[in-house]
């Protein structure tokens, strides 16, 4: 299977963010410390809700990442919605005490993520990529279900007429 350089990208982007997200969790637990403007900051005591969340969200990010790579059309959709819960996510995180700095590679990831996967034929790989793997039978059954849509589309709705009955 040949993969463009943007899928590419795309997949190695959704791994850095399930990366980074599996750090938040080990910070979280208490197993790292980091440091902001020379003060070093840390957990006693584990937080087990933002840990859970954040392995939680890291095995989205990893999930799509797969799916990028294999270049599955779930992944666009997914990826879409990961990468916009991210930035509200982080947003609301900044709203209750988070800092800038643990949300600004979240934050860019998914920023760049969600911009690639909006752009006009970027999703255009991942669909002819499903449509190739479909018997022949299942691309009639499609072809046959597009042509009753259209067909339906062409249609007025009942009293849609436009015809005034006054």
């Amino acid at each position: 299977m040949k993969r463009p350089i943007g899928v590419m990208l795309l997949a190695i982007g959704a791994g850095v963010a399930a990366a980074y997200q599996i750090y938040l969790m080990l910070i979280y637990m208490g197993v790292f410390d980091f440091t902001i403007l020379g003060q070093e900051v840390g957990f006693d005591e584990a937080q087990w809700g933002a840990a859970l969340w954040s392995l939680l969200i890291a095995a989205i990010w990893v999930w799509v990442a797969i799916g990028f790579w294999n270049v599955r059309a779930y992944a666009v959709q997914f990826g879409l919605f990961i990468s916009l819960f991210t930035l509200i996510w982080g947003f609301f995180a900044l709203l209750f005490g988070n800092t800038y700095e643990a949300q600004t590679i979240p934050w860019l990831l998914a920023g760049a993520i969600y911009l690639y996967l909006s752009y006009p034929g970027v999703q255009q790989h991942f669909v002819e990529n499903e449509r190739a793997q479909l018997t022949p039978e299942q691309l009639a059954a499609i072809d046959a279900l597009e042509q009753a849509n259209a067909n339906a589309a062409a249609q007025k709705a009942p009293g849609m007429g436009g015809e005034n009955k006054s």
